[in-house]
């Protein structure tokens, strides 16, 4: 996982009695022991191998969900494989030891999953159930963290978040690094999700188990796919859709902002906002406020170590000042306009340069100057990075900035959205 805490890993052995804090802790902890033991032996540790050195360059977990031999991970866990099929293979291990190679199947990168096959063993699958649980459930992933050995941990359900089709399973629990892919049980010992991610405090993430049972469903009508490039910008693309027409299709609010009259958070939980202003040097009467609104979506679409996508940002800076000099107040004010925002760091490998174009447009009934950047990802054509700029102009010594970022699109998409959005805000005067 790419944001990582360092948190108590729980290792269930017998406990001292004085260590049980009363009637309850005893019965969790029982069934924490009695799921580890009916599921250990159809949950491995997954090892991305560098081929020239015979060494694991990436662990994570994944389970047997088939006696046909089927596995499910995460696909961040296996992404550097489809990447670079060259330098890399997949193998399972338990108790560190191999038991086998993995071809890759399927893969869902929108919903973080991949399907894995090895050997028809017969072994016994795990049963996977439903991710419907009551809010307050106890819910218990397992997975190999940090390379130190297959643990369970205890967490509490705290519901689904974010937007349909593509919720996640909110759970007080401790996920570490090398648990991604495991397998997150109920009380019954069935599959409630998929672990993928840590937030932090004791806050992580599962994959609802109902998006692994439709993509095994999709292998099984389909087969394996030609080419995995093509399936990831599809998924990519789809997800997008999914988000800009969700937020083209909503009622937007409106709060002021200064002399602005700007969209709220457009897109639900998906999308969340910030806000911060101050005054600088207010004790030496130097004049000068800054404040900003801030929205940006928290998930992104990981495409490997290099490359993430499906991300979606705006922002409005407020700068005023009525005792900076016009020098002053301008290189402030253009040192803010030029900086980038919304768009990740990327090789040369994964995409192309910035290209931008420089424009004097009306918003809002006041004139601006803007700048409209895209590049493109080599390896998916279709997808790219688009990021916007606007800077009123005029003499005022009240000043705004507008920047739009977006990830992992197409230039039509972002153009419908850009156009309702920039549409939409207005003078409050």
């Amino acid at each position: 996982m790419k944001r990582m805490l360092m948190c108590a890993l729980f290792l269930f052995c017998a406990l001292p009695f004085w260590l049980i804090a009363d009637g309850d802790a005893i019965a969790l902890t029982a069934k924490a022991q009695e799921i580890f033991e009916q599921n250990n032996p159809a949950v491995y540790q997954i090892r991305v191998i560098d081929i020239k050195s015979h060494e694991k360059s990436i662990i994570g977990s994944g389970f047997r969900i088939s006696a046909d031999g089927l596995f499910a991970t995460n696909y961040h866990v296996i992404s550097d494989v489809v990447d670079k099929p060259e330098h890399y293979r997949i193998e399972y291990h338990r108790e560190g030891r191999k038991e086998g190679t993995l071809s890759l199947e399927a893969i869902d990168v929108a919903h973080d999953l991949a399907i894995l096959k090895g050997k028809d063993s017969g072994d016994r699958p795990l049963a996977l159930g439903t991710s419907e649980l009551k809010q307050g459930s106890q819910v218990f992933p397992m997975g190999n963290p940090l390379d130190v050995g297959m643990v369970i941990v205890e967490g509490t359900y705290n519901g689904r978040v974010g937007d349909a089709p593509y919720k996640q399973i909110l759970l007080s629990a401790a996920i570490n690094s090398g648990m991604s892919g495991g397998p997150a049980f109920d009380s019954r010992g069935k599959v409630a999700g998929v672990n993928v991610s840590i937030q932090g405090n004791d806050l992580s993430y599962l994959v609802p188990v109902e998006y692994l049972k439709q993509l095994e469903k999709q292998w099984r009508e389909k087969g394996r796919p030609l080419d995995w490039a093509d399936v990831i910008q599809k998924q990519v693309l789809k997800r997008f859709d999914h988000v800009i027409s969700t937020a083209l299709k909503s009622e937007w609010t409106f709060a002021n902002f200064g002399s602005l009259k700007v969209p709220q958070n457009l897109i639900g939980q998906v999308i969340k906002c910030w806000g911060k202003s101050q005054l600088e040097d207010p004790s030496k009467k130097r004049y000068f406020f800054y404040g900003y609104k801030w929205c940006e979506s928290e998930k992104e679409i990981y495409l490997s170590s290099d490359l993430s996508a499906g991300t979606i940002g705006y922002a409005f800076f407020w700068l005023e000042s009525k005792s900076l000099s016009p020098l002053e107040f301008y290189k402030k004010f253009s040192r803010e306009y030029s900086k980038g925002r919304f768009y990740r760091e990327a090789s040369e490998e994964e995409v192309t340069e910035f290209s931008c174009q420089n424009h004097f447009v009306k918003i809002a009934t006041r004139d601006w100057k803007g700048a409209y950047c895209v590049r493109r990802y080599k390896k998916y054509p279709e997808l790219h990075d688009v990021f916007l700029s606007f800077a009123i102009l005029g003499d005022s010594p009240r000043k705004y900035i507008i920047q739009v970022g977006l990830s992992g699109l197409n230039e039509s998409l972002a153009r419908k959205f850009l156009k309702k959005f920039l549409g939409e805000i207005q003078w409050a005067g």
